[in-house]
């Protein structure tokens, strides 16, 4: 038998005809940039160890 299709959420932002981002949207992404998880990263290395030192 055949898998289902994941389904894959929208992502089209809406904008008022004043040219802001609807408020759903804009408290969405704000609730994004809070979330630490997503707006930080763990760098695996330096670049400052590749420079060579003469």
């Amino acid at each position: 038998m055949g898998k289902k299709p994941l389904r894959q959420r929208k992502t089209t932002l809406k904008w008022n005809s004043d040219g802001e981002l609807s408020a759903i949207d804009k408290a969405r992404i704000l609730e994004k940039l809070t979330n630490k998880e997503l707006t930080e990263c763990e760098l695996s290395c330096n670049p400052f160890n590749s420079i060579s030192k003469d």
